[in-house]
């Protein structure tokens, strides 16, 4: 297959050393090929055509956002998001329903400090009607915009507000930009508005707003995938073309604050564990300068060998985690250093841990050979980014932001020369301009539950959905090594890049009760050391060669992942082999591990979700059952966990007759195969133990367990029972009747409960997968005082898609589009195709499961799909966990007399 965004050479070339060791930079090695047009209406159009999959990512760009509001009407860029969403003059039907009959994929809407975008991955046949919407929406909306919408709008938003800071340290970044930018700035309000802002907006106040900033010369059109520049502008001309430009606009360009002096606050949330934020204003997103500061936060915080990560968390065990970083924006940046600061350590000894080493870091400056690494690890990380022709960091993306932000597509190319020609005596010298100048320091302390503060063309003449095009699906190659470790390679040559998976039969089902948690523990630590590397040596190793390690667990598998270059595979591949085979799992970052894995159950029953998932979990298999304990552990458990049962786990499910190993990528059979067999081959062959996967019975009679949280804005409402494992046949079917039921933004649950009365942000139904009997739920999200009624129609949209309302007619042909409209972009990168070969795994499926699948899902019937609701789900069987403030919410839930109602502390045990 032609690459049309990399040389074959890419990777050596971009990743080399000179002599001098530094990068040796080639522009064209990184160029991203396109053609820019501006239409006579100002219209930026930019096209790059890939015809690598036959779908077309469209991202459309608004150089608007809050930024553009003034006080006292804040918020509308981001409401105006929404409104994009509902509908226009000339198609009255909500957007998110158009990309579904599209089979839209990579969807999304957001809104920033300077810019509003919208994007989708559509097939190519769809892509007309695409563009047809989106200039209808930027031409012909404000006549569509009623007071009803608003109002609904208004709603929506607010609890996307009251979810966001209902959340830990979810307030923080709103105290941050109060404090570190004057009253009048632009940045010094958050993105999402005031609720008294929202609450009075007018018609009249969104019309206006929308007339001002949403015309074609304030927009920028990018258009990545199976289409031609020629076409592209025939197309985009057609519908865009007749669009008034809209008002010229002042603009704007920078405004960098200065702070008086050094600032300190402190506020208390409901939070686990004290953290501190040091804020530094810094360059626009235009200064070079802002690619050194860049470089500077990655010396500090970009990996464990990081000074700030390995004095704090590793070496002194102040804190569970530390992170530095730049938030780039247009009028000016702020450079950011956070840490979560241990239980029991006094917040002080972090501060001046974090004060003496950004002090000797600014006095010595940065080594030759670590900012080497993170520039090419940073260059490596555009070109897997960039592996993606939509979504975020996508192609589309990257041309958009670059002519938005820039004024230029060539802006990306300068910013990442700049990052790679740095030489440490730039970094130090930035990092000494801007973080010696006065600083903001946030500390948020755990506090007690308080009360919260009181609030206040032929437009007629729609464009056909053509055919959907075949999915290319590569062809599944199976081997097996000598010592009984299958492998299983799907071969894509796209970009010089080899991912691997190696998936082990274990997972937290691997788990007994007295040690909840260890599977997790161990795939945490397993990248920590081994019998001839620390952590830091295989951190570094891995920067040098632009290749990642992750492990991480589901139910039912164990996973390590490589992510590496095809230049540098064998050195990578050494790395992760033995990584996997000869952990040492070393005490001091086992100690270390073993903290933050405390740490992070703390978290867990901090969040609503977190919590509610928790308990169920218990309630529903009983702690014995492998499904029956969080894959976290409990803080018991874990504190029990030694470092000889990491390794006696190991040994134990680590088998190669158990194991399968996942190759996708720039590779064939005939040059792995004996790559693998010399890199595993020492692994002795063995099988793994089996699991318990008995079947637990369903609870007999519904159960109600509130869990208090007081003062909550929002209760979480957890609906779920144990149903049929893996393995039916209707399996199939089960993938579209859930999508449909609580699978999308426009399901019907969301249609319930968010669209038609704004009293959730979003709302999840569906099963969680897995090789025993899996979990059917519903989790909802809503607002204090709607908790009784959103119970009621929840368990109205379980009996429905149970069976009282089958999907048929319109709903189901509108589904089914759907599906398969989306299939073409199913497989669209090596991760996407990697997860569908660990499902084939997991599950047993055929080789020819993938290949067969989208003539398999054409063919569903409507009675396909109700009889998976009759095989899924059982009404009678739900048991209800509620997270929120009981004062408020217990007597309306008595009312429902859906079942016993217990009472449980946030760790699932009866409250006192």
């Amino acid at each position: 297959m032609k690459r049309s965004f990399v040389t074959a050479a890419f990777l050596i070339a971009c990743l080399s050393v000179s002599v001098l060791g530094q990068v040796d930079f080639n522009r064209a090695d990184f160029q991203i090929k396109h053609k820019k047009f501006v239409l006579k209406n100002g219209l930026t159009l930019i096209v790059h055509e890939d015809k690598s999959v036959p779908i077309v990512a469209v991202n459309m760009w608004y150089h608007v956002g809050s930024r553009n509001e003034k006080r006292g009407r804040t918020g509308f860029a981001h409401l105006f998001e929404h409104f994009f969403f509902n509908g226009s003059e000339n198609h009255p039907f909500g957007f998110r329903e158009a990309m579904d009959d599209l089979g839209a994929n990579n969807r999304n809407g957001t809104t920033n400090g300077d810019r509003t975008n919208f994007f989708e991955d559509v097939p190519v046949s769809a892509l007309e009607k695409t563009l047809f919407l989106e200039a209808d929406r930027m031409g012909f909306l404000n006549g569509y915009i009623s007071q009803e919408m608003l109002d609904r709008e208004k709603g929506v938003v607010q609890n996307e507000k009251r979810r966001g800071e209902n959340q830990p340290y979810g307030r923080v970044f709103n105290e941050i930009t109060e404090a570190v930018y004057p009253y009048s700035h632009p940045y010094s309000w958050p993105t999402i508005g005031t609720m008294e802002d929202l609450s009075a907006a007018t018609l009249e106040d969104i019309r206006t707003w929308y007339q001002t900033f949403y015309g074609p010369s304030n927009a920028v059109i990018s258009l990545a995938g199976d289409i031609s520049p020629a076409k592209a502008l025939e197309l985009v001309t057609k519908y865009f073309g007749d669009i008034p430009p809209g008002p010229p606009l002042p603009r704007m360009t920078e405004w960098i604050p200065e702070l008086d002096g050094n600032m300190r606050d402190e506020m208390e949330d409901r939070v686990p564990q004290t953290r501190i934020y040091r804020v530094y204003h810094a360059p626009s997103w235009r200064d070079s300068e802002i690619q050194y500061l860049d470089l500077f936060a990655d010396i500090l915080s970009g990996s464990k060998s990081s000074l700030l990560d390995r004095a704090l968390v590793y070496d002194k065990k102040l804190a569970t985690n530390v992170s530095a970083g730049v938030l780039e924006r247009e009028l000016s940046s702020i450079f950011i250093i956070q840490a979560t600061v241990r239980r029991g350590v006094d917040p002080k000894a972090v501060e001046s841990e974090i004060d003496r080493i950004l002090n000797e870091a600014l006095k010595n400056g940065v080594s030759a050979d670590a900012l080497l690494r993170f520039q090419n690890r940073n260059l490596s990380g555009f070109l897997r980014g960039s592996e993606r022709l939509g979504g975020f960091g996508g192609r589309s993306d990257i041309l958009a932001a670059s002519q938005t932000y820039g004024g230029s597509t060539e802006a990306y190319l300068n910013r990442l020369e700049t990052m790679a020609r740095a030489t440490p005596g730039v970094v130090k010298a930035a990092a000494g301009k801007w973080l010696t100048r006065n600083h903001y320091t946030l500390s948020v302390n755990p506090a007690p539950r308080l009360s919260k503060e009181k609030t206040a063309v032929d437009r007629k003449v729609v464009p056909a959905i053509g055919a959907a095009p075949e999915i290319k699906f590569p062809e599944v190659q199976r081997t097996k090594l000598s010592n009984g470790l299958n492998v299983v390679l799907l071969e894509r040559h796209s970009i010089p890049i080899v991912n691997m998976a190696l998936a082990v039969d274990a997972g937290a089902a691997s788990d007994n009760v007295a040690k909840a948690g260890l599977a997790q523990l161990t795939m945490g630590l397993l990248d920590e050391g081994t019998t001839t590397k620390n952590a830091f040596e295989i951190a570094n190793l891995l920067d040098s060669l632009g290749a990642s390690l992750s492990a991480g667990n589901n139910r039912d598998l164990s996973v390590v992942r490589l992510r590496a270059t095809k230049a540098k595979l064998k050195q990578s591949l050494d790395i992760f082999a033995d990584v996997i085979l000869n952990p040492s799992f070393p005490a001091d970052q086992f100690a270390v591990q073993k903290q933050r894995a405390i740490a992070g159950i703390g978290q867990e029953k901090a969040q609503p979700t977190g919590m509610a998932f928790r308990v169920a979990t218990e309630l529903l298999y009983g702690k014995g059952h492998a499904y029956g304990k969080p894959g976290s552990g409990y803080v018991e458990s874990v504190s029990s966990i030694s470092r000889d049962d990491l390794t006696g786990w190991h040994q134990t499910w680590f088998k190669p007759g158990s194991s399968t190993l996942i190759v996708t990528g720039d590779t064939n059979m005939a040059e792995i195969k004996p790559l693998l067999e010399s890199t595993f081959g020492p692994w002795k062959a063995g099988t793994a133990p089996r699991k318990n996967l008995s079947e637990v019975a369903n609870t007999v009679g519904k159960r109600i367990y509130l869990i208090d949280k007081p003062n909550a804005p929002q209760s979480t409402i957890l609906a779920a029972h144990v149903t049929e494992p893996r393995g039916q046949t209707v399996d199939l079917a089960a993938e579209p009747l859930f999508r449909n039921f609580g699978g999308m933004s426009t399901s019907r649950l969301n249609r319930n409960l968010r669209l038609d009365k704004h009293w959730s942000y979003g709302v999840a139904g569906r099963l969680v997968e897995s090789r025993g009997q899996q979990t059917f739920f519903v989790l909802a999200p809503v607002q204090t005082d709607k908790t009784k009624e959103s119970m009621v129609e929840v368990l109205k949209e379980i009996k429905g898609v149970a069976g009282e309302r089958p999907v048929v007619g319109e709903e189901f042909e509108s589904i089914m589009r759907n599906m398969t409209l989306r299939l073409p972009g199913r497989f669209e990168t090596l991760a996407s195709l990697e997860s569908a070969a660990l499902e084939m795994v997991n599950y047993n499926l055929p080789t020819d499961h993938w290949a067969n699948y989208a003539r398999n899902v054409r063919n569903l019937s409507e009675a396909d799909l109700a009889s998976a609701g009759k095989v899924f789900v059982r009404p009678d069987e739900l048991v209800w966990v509620i997270v929120g403030d009981v004062k408020k919410i217990e007597a309306g839930v008595r009312e429902l007399n859906f079942g016993r109602i217990i009472k449980l502390g946030p760790d699932g045990k009866p409250a006192q």
